[in-house]
């Protein structure tokens, strides 16, 4: 009776050998497959491979541009405008019929667009007294539209801080739209000088620079260089919102043109 029960144990423990062994094969199995991907033992398949392939263009892909036929009442355009008097409204009658309001009221009427502005111009402002010490609050509009309009007052050589050499110029506006790409999405446009002995040589630095960025210029030489035929300066002694035309500021036609002439290098950006 012995003798078969002894046959019973040989084979008992045979089965259990062959289980243990087995049980480490689908434990080594189950490792291999957790870790097939990571230790490199697996091609990915087929549909995995074209799935990566759709997949990759959205990484690597560069952001869209701005889709300018989205905006609306809840989500208007956000116009940022730096500059110097001319941008504040000097020497208009009444403060919305300066060129950065009136170029507002153009981009809605003709484009059907809501528009929100922000102005951060200064009387007697420069690159360096007027964008850079604003620039933070400037980022902090978001704005979909910029325009710069500096080098007036940089070209009058005697008026420290506010003039720079034109060297000095074109470094100031290279790192002022350099900053604005940085850290906006904002379309850019400059704008040249207006009525200076030294405008030519400032406008050309100025068209250096939109050059190299890709930026739109809107040249304002032809608005002054006409005024006697356009009416484009105030009349000195005329009352104005900010004080009495000097005949070298615009006048409300001066910043109607301007606006115009702003809104022909903006209506592009509306067209992918």
């Amino acid at each position: 009776m012995k003798r078969p029960e002894h046959h019973h144990t040989h084979w008992f423990v045979g089965v259990a050998a062959v289980l243990f062994v087995l049980a480490g094969v689908i434990a080594v199995c189950s490792a291999v497959r957790t870790h097939a991907d990571e230790w490199g033992l697996t091609a990915p398949s087929a549909a995995s491979a074209s799935a990566s392939k759709k997949a990759a263009p959205a990484a690597t892909t560069d952001k869209p541009a701005l889709a300018w036929t989205d905006f609306s009442t809840r989500r208007p355009l956000v116009y940022t405008a730096l500059g110097d008097s001319l941008a504040v409204g000097y020497f208009a009658m009444a403060k919305d019929k300066g060129y950065v309001p009136e170029l507002a009221r153009t981009i809605t009427a003709q484009q059907q667009v809501p528009v929100k502005v922000h102005n951060f111009s200064e009387n007697g402002g420069s690159i360096n007294t007027v964008a850079f010490p604003q620039l933070a609050a400037i980022y902090a509009t978001k704005p979909d539209l910029v325009t710069i309009e500096f080098g007036t007052n940089e070209s009058v050589y005697d008026d420290p801080p506010h003039s720079a050499t034109p060297a000095r110029f074109q470094k100031n506006l290279t790192r002022l739209i350099k900053d604005l790409q940085a850290h906006t999405d904002a379309r850019i446009v400059l704008l040249t000088t207006w009525n200076q002995p030294r405008s030519a040589t400032y406008d050309a630095r100025v068209q250096t620079v939109a050059k190299h960025y890709g930026l739109r210029v809107a040249n304002l030489e032809p608005i002054w260089a006409d005024a006697q035929q356009n009416g484009a300066l105030s009349t000195k002694g005329a009352a104005s919102f900010l004080g009495y035309g000097d005949g070298f500021h615009p006048s409300d036609a001066g910043h109607a043109l301007i606006a115009k002439t702003v809104y022909q290098q903006v209506k592009p950006l509306f067209t992918p």
